[in-house]
């Protein structure tokens, strides 16, 4: 029986945490099974590449990947105990999921040879001959990419800036809607819990999804306390995460004085915001385009976000 109570989490390589679960599962399968020499192992890419882990249900890291700037994707490992339940080709789906949010018109590997066959059912075509690399025969292989289209936008002027005063949870879904509207790509959200509504709303969604699909450079990255009740109530920025995992981000405040932050924002790159000071509560105030306070925010977002870890409750992926 195949197993698929496993998850894919982008992960940080200047985070101590993700970058021991890293090179944990990295050892054990290069350095101990394959006998890699420990100084091949990690390499100057490592610090510039994105990485994608596989965590277990309980947490543990199962399985790696990484995509380097220049295109080429590598350390695709996975322990023994999970091979053949599509760990693998869930870390390859999303590396070429974020190759694709690049625009790289192409990605190459070098394949181990006996696992050929697993990078062509993916696409993968032999690109020059096999050689040897670490005592181990590899293969070149590449793939060429169908680059994510931008949907048509307006030209990227910024918006009037207009004031936005919130008192009542439908004033609140409409703002929300006006700050996702003039989002070109990139959006912070910073929150208590996923609010079952407002995130929830269609309207909203049709915005989330044009963010996260269009293109180079696109990022939705959401702080939250909590997202046990959207997990159980089921919620579909959460089902728009799950098939966009480098894309759409979860973080969890790890610091007291992360935790106990009450207020909740969202801030766009195209320098609109929407604060609530109490974040149970509908009053917020914003703008369609006020970049002081716009960066403010996004500066404090990423101050969080730095300090803040993955969540561990995974999202199952039937593959």
């Amino acid at each position: 029986m195949i197993r698929d109570d496993f998850s894919i989490e982008t992960a940080d390589w200047g985070n101590d945490r993700d970058r021991s679960a890293l090179c944990a599962v990295r050892e054990e399968v290069f350095v101990r099974e394959q006998r890699v020499p420990p100084e091949m192992e990690q390499d100057e890419d490592d610090p510039r590449s994105s990485h994608v882990l596989a965590r277990a249900r309980d947490g543990a890291a199962i399985g790696t990947g990484r995509l380097a700037p220049h295109g080429q994707i590598g350390r695709i490992a996975v322990l023994p105990d999970w091979r053949g339940n599509g760990v693998g080709a869930a870390l390859l789906r999303t590396l070429l999921e974020q190759a694709r949010a690049r625009g790289l018109p192409e990605v190459h590997l070098h394949a181990q040879s006996d696992a050929a066959d697993f990078y062509r059912t993916f696409g993968f075509a032999a690109s020059g001959e096999d050689f040897m690399e670490a005592g181990i025969p590899h293969r070149p292989m590449h793939l060429s990419l169908d680059a994510v289209p931008a949907p048509p936008r307006s030209p990227q002027a910024r918006p009037q800036a207009r004031a936005l005063n919130v008192q009542t949870r439908e004033q609140l879904i409409e703002a929300t809607l006006e700050i996702l509207r003039d989002t070109r790509h990139e959006l912070r959200i910073l929150v208590e819990e996923l609010d079952p509504v407002l995130l929830n709303d269609s309207a909203c969604l049709v915005e989330l999804r044009r963010i996260a699909i269009s293109g180079r450079g696109a990022s939705i990255r959401v702080i939250a306390q909590s997202i046990e009740r959207a997990q159980r109530e089921g919620n579909r920025m959460l089902d728009l995460a799950q098939r966009l995992p480098s894309i759409i981000q979860f973080r969890r405040p790890v610091e007291e004085m992360d935790r106990d932050y009450l207020s909740a924002f969202l801030c766009s790159d195209n320098c609109g915001y929407l604060f609530r000071p109490v974040a149970r509560r509908m009053e917020s105030v914003g703008s369609t385009c006020a970049p002081g306070r716009a960066v403010q925010l996004q500066t404090l977002f990423d101050q969080v976000w730095e300090r803040s870890e993955s969540f561990s409750e995974p999202r199952p992926l039937g593959i």
